[in-house]
């Protein structure tokens, strides 16, 4: 049986909030420590799922980490076991599965890499193409293209790659970050577009603040270097932020958004100027975000969304309690993450009574929404985190909604409703 969380409307969101680390720079760091000879306190790290599955993999793999005052204190280098095949369950992650796809292939060992049905469904067929192209010895456990993999690993040569990103940039990021446990390093090239780019950015300026040699060009060279501290400081995540930030524009008020660098290389930062234009004034301050709106004054708005793809969500919860039609094009990808988010989106804005279309690379959502047909309407999350994340916006001001298995979103922001209920004026 599911569980549902009944979420009252408020009349207004105000206070001070800390928004949790960034979990892309959480993960990335978690991967490049490991790879690293010396110890690397990783100050503030995010604690969620996704973490969680990635640290508890590098662990089997052989590092040392443990918890300190500040954080995390990583001992690398990763290695395998002369005796045993190690298997690595990355659980639902799909950030950890492509990543230790390509950490594995480089670190000498036999893996098995595996996780949840979900995660056993979502591609990883262009992360391996370029992998076995630079020597990697990787099998398919089931069908061609998904996990489980079984990988010969230590048998990634120093050279040129070329991968496709054109559905997740997680596959080119994944060969950058394994390129400093390649001897001679790695020159990676994606073939054409990658989805997503934003998050290449973040991969680049994780490898560069722990020291290593990142040259950018028509592609992309990474060789070891540093690290230059032995300690890295993780910044706030925009991707918790946005929700937040609409949480203030359906509510109305005003709430201060601390822990988050400005300017930032972070993917969903790019989607504060679609915040503004629907309705939420944003100001920057010194390392904070203030956010606030006039309630019922939200604005519908059509944009190319494919360089921040996880804040659509949170975008489609006020698109659906604006007056007028929203498009967000550009987010095929979508299709492939913890659900198919676009038709999970679609359902949901069609739960609270406002219109939703699905078209090939965008969503079409035209507002406001009238609140169910029932007196009580329970809110499908799919045990997808974004989607219980909308789901909650959507009831701060619709009566009667009952959002489904909200604890899934501990895979990216454990304490969400907990912090929203903080802001909350009733």
């Amino acid at each position: 049986m599911s569980d549902f969380l009944a979420f009252p409307p408020v009349s207004s969101l105000r206070g001070v909030l800390r928004v949790p680390p960034s979990k892309s720079a959480t993960n990335r760091a978690l991967l490049l420590a490991a790879l690293t000879d010396v110890p690397v306190e990783i100050a503030r790290p995010l604690e969620s799922d996704d973490t969680t599955a990635l640290r508890r993999c590098l662990e089997a793999m052989g590092a040392s980490i443990t918890t300190t005052g500040e954080g995390l204190r990583v001992s690398g280098p990763l290695r395998g076991a002369a005796d045993r095949v190690i298997e690595l369950d990355a659980a639902d992650s799909g950030t950890a599965a492509r990543f230790l796809a390509a950490a594995a292939a480089a670190t000498p060992g036999r893996f098995i890499l595996g996780g949840s049905p979900r995660l056993c469904e979502r591609p990883i067929g262009e992360l391996v193409d370029a992998l076995r192209s630079a020597g990697a010895r990787i099998e398919y456990g089931a069908g061609e293209g998904c996990l489980p993999l079984t990988i010969e690993g230590g048998t990634v040569e120093s050279g040129e790659v070329v991968v496709d990103a054109a559905r997740s940039s997680q596959f080119l990021s994944a060969l950058l970050l394994a390129a400093i446990a390649v001897d001679g390093g790695l020159r990676v090239r994606a073939a054409g577009r990658i989805a997503s780019g934003p998050y290449v950015a973040t991969t680049l300026e994780v490898l560069r603040d722990f020291g290593h040699s990142v040259e950018v060009g028509g592609d992309f060279a990474v060789r070891r270097g540093g690290p230059i501290s032995g300690r890295y400081e993780t910044p706030g995540d925009y991707s918790s932020a946005v929700p937040l930030a609409a949480a203030v524009g359906i509510a109305g008020g005003e709430a201060t958004l601390e822990g988050l660098r400005w300017p930032s290389s972070d993917a969903d930062a790019g989607a504060l100027p679609v915040l503004e234009r629907m309705g939420v004034r944003l100001v920057h301050g010194h390392g904070g975000l203030s956010a606030s709106a006039q309630r019922d004054a939200l604005r519908p708005a059509s944009v190319a969304a494919g360089e921040f793809p996880d804040a659509v969500p949170a975008l489609a919860a006020l698109a659906a309690l604006a007056h007028g039609q929203s498009t967000f094009s550009g987010v095929a990808q979508l299709r492939l993450k913890e659900s198919d988010r676009l038709a999970a989106l679609a359902a949901l804005v069609r739960a609270v009574g406002a219109k939703a279309e699905v078209r090939e690379d965008a969503l079409v959502v035209t507002g406001p929404a009238a609140g169910g047909a029932e007196a009580v309407t329970r809110l499908s999350t799919f045990r997808d985190h974004r989607i219980a994340m909308a789901a909650g916006l959507l009831s701060l001001r619709l009566p009667g909604l009952l959002v489904e298995d909200p604890g899934c979103v501990a895979k990216s922001y454990p304490t969400f409703f907990r912090d929203i209920e903080t802001l909350s004026v009733r």
